[in-house]
C-alpha cells in the first residue's frame, strides 16, 4: 500500500460512515394512514376518525404522527412499540375506554400481541386556531371527564334506562366514539327521535346544537366525547 494511502482509506471510510448517519438522522417516514387495518370513518377540516385493528404479529410501518392524534380503546389487548432507532419497548396492555394523546412529531412503529386483535378509533386533530381556555362542558349528568390538555378534553358518559339526562348545549365541535350499543331517545324542540348506536359507531357534531334530553330505551350505552378546542 502506498504511503498515505492508509490514512486516506480511513478518511473516506469515515465520510461514508457520516453520510449514511446523516441520511438516517435525515429519513423521513411515511404519515401513520392510510395503512392495512385501518379505516377511515371521518374526514373534515377539523377531525380525521379512523377505525383501526393491531393483528398478532404484524408490525405496522415505521411512521411519523405529522399531526395530534387521540386513541379511543373499543376492544383491550397488549400492543408494543418501537421508535425509530431503537428497540422494541415492553408490551403494555390496553382496556376497553382506555385514551391516549400522541403529539405530532411523534415516529414509531406498533405491534399486537394479542390473539384477538386490539380494536381502537384514532382521531387525527387538524391544526386549528386553539381556545386553551375553553375547558368544556360536561355532556350530561355522570359523565366524567378523561382527558385534558390544550387541544381537545374527553367525557366518559354512559346512558342507563329510565334515566333521563340533560344535555346542555354543546359550545366545541365534538366527536362521539360509543364504546356499548343501544337505543338512545332524545327529546328537544323537534319532538322525541329514537336512535340505535352501535359499539364502534363514530360521528362528528359541529358546536350550537341546542340543549335537549336524552335516555336510553334499551341497553346501556356508552361512549367517549370528545370536545375539540
Amino acid at each position: 500500500m502506498r504511503p498515505g494511502a492508509h490514512n486516506i482509506l480511513i478518511h473516506a471510510t469515515m465520510f461514508l460512515f457520516g453520510l449514511t448517519a446523516a441520511s438516517a438522522v435525515a429519513q423521513t417516514y411515511p404519515p401513520a394512514y392510510p395503512r392495512p387495518n385501518a379505516t377511515r370513518l371521518i374526514d373534515n377540516d377539523r377531525v380525521n376518525a379512523w377505525d383501526v385493528y393491531w393483528m398478532k404479529n404484524q408490525p405496522t410501518p415505521m411512521h411519523t404522527h405529522v399531526i395530534d392524534q387521540f386513541s379511543i380503546t373499543l376492544r383491550g389487548g397488549l400492543l408494543r412499540v418501537s421508535p425509530a432507532g431503537g428497540p422494541w419497548g415492553e408490551a403494555h396492555m390496553s382496556k376497553v375506554g382506555s385514551v391516549a394523546f400522541v403529539p405530532a412529531g411523534t415516529t414509531h412503529s406498533e405491534e399486537g400481541l394479542s390473539d384477538i386483535p386490539q380494536h381502537k378509533i384514532m382521531l387525527e386533530v387538524k391544526p386549528s386556531p386553539l381556545h386553551p381556555d375553553l375547558h368544556g362542558t360536561p355532556p350530561g349528568e355522570g359523565a366524567v371527564k378523561v382527558f385534558e390538555n390544550a387541544r381537545l378534553v374527553a367525557w366518559d358518559l354512559a346512558w342507563k334506562p329510565g334515566e333521563r339526562i340533560s344535555r346542555p348545549q354543546e359550545d366545541l365541535d365534538s366527536v362521539t366514539v360509543f364504546l356499548d350499543g343501544g337505543t338512545i331517545r332524545s327529546d328537544g324542540n323537534g319532538g322525541p327521535m329514537d336512535t340505535v348506536r352501535k359499539s364502534g359507531e363514530a360521528f362528528y357534531m359541529a358546536h350550537g346544537v341546542p340543549a335537549h334530553t336524552e335516555e336510553a330505551l334499551n341497553g346501556v350505552p356508552r361512549a367517549i366525547i370528545v370536545e375539540l378546542k
